[in-house]
């Protein structure tokens, strides 16, 4: 079977990158040289362009920014379904919003093409690793094909229903990851002006109900550590709460953390976090704060 990954930034790059080394035919494609070459010094191939890429294999993964480029590479002239064969398969892992992922999968169908959607969960690190979680949503006769590609690249799959059961699991998934970076935020900069111990305050925070999987997996490796290089970037984490905020308000859902969550990361973009990792946001408050950056 011939893959094709369209989309190399910090999560495709990972993603493809285990493709290449469970020795499947990998056939790579991105608007930046750097990531490609490296995947090509592993084994795989390089496509001129999406179309060619489509009309060279069996199956197409894409992860890409967001709705937008989602629309232009698959649906565009010269895009993705303009190459693919009938019966191919085109698997969106990008966080999307539930309108384009449904379009996205009548236009595949009109042209008789299996269309997935199958967001990733986990951090970036556990991309890095293989140990990526999938949420996947297919049509039951494609699960066959499509469960062994995912689990060369992470170690769960877990099936949530139809093509756009992924995304709209996905959309809820990280609505709760990213309202959890401010609450974390929140704590640990509350911590600080009431003169604790940040080392302290954070064994309590993730050894007692109050633990959560941000804090005590992300928070220590990255900004308690200084590192804000993005895992997960501020504008991205915008991006997928204004997803979830959009989801909301079509299905006629007050989703009032939601959208304060949304406006503060507004703030953060605005005070110049764009390009930080989402834990950032904890550096943000404590400047808002007037305190110093909060380090373990």
């Amino acid at each position: 079977m011939k893959v094709g990954f369209i989309g190399l930034g910090r999560m495709g790059f990972a993603l493809a990158s285990h493709l290449v080394r469970n020795q499947v035919d990998l056939t790579v494609h991105d608007l930046q040289i750097a990531p490609v070459d490296k995947l090509v010094a592993l084994g795989a191939r390089r496509a001129p362009d999406v179309q060619q890429l489509a009309a060279d294999v069996d199956v197409v993964f894409t992860m890409l920014p967001g709705p937008k480029q989602a629309r232009e590479v698959i649906l565009g002239a010269g895009g993705v379904l303009a190459g693919l064969k009938a019966g191919a398969h085109l698997v969106e892992l990008s966080t999307i919003d539930t309108d384009t992922v449904d379009e996205l999968a009548r236009a595949a169908s009109e042209r008789r093409v299996h269309f997935a959607d199958a967001p990733v969960g986990r951090l970036a690190a556990h991309a890095d690793r293989g140990e990526s979680l999938f949420m996947l949503g297919a049509e039951e006769a494609d699960r066959a094909v499509l469960e062994p590609l995912l689990l060369k690249m992470g170690t769960t799959v877990l099936h949530c229903g139809a093509p756009g059961a992924g995304t709209r699991m996905k959309l809820i998934n990280n609505l709760m990851v990213l309202c959890y970076c401010q609450i974390n935020s929140e704590a640990l900069v509350l911590s600080s002006a009431l003169g604790l111990d940040v080392r302290k305050t954070f064994e309590v925070l993730t050894g007692t109900t109050a633990s959560n999987g941000q804090l005590k997996e992300k928070w220590p490796v990255k900004v308690l550590k200084g590192d804000l290089t993005p895992g997960f970037d501020i504008a991205l984490g915008f991006k997928d709460l204004t997803l979830a905020c959009q989801a909301a308000q079509s299905a006629g859902v007050s989703l009032p953390m939601g959208n304060l969550a949304r406006s503060l990361f507004q703030l953060a973009r605005h005070a110049g976090k764009d390009g930080q990792d989402t834990s950032s946001m904890t550096d943000f408050w404590a400047e808002s704060n007037g305190l110093d950056p909060i380090r373990l």
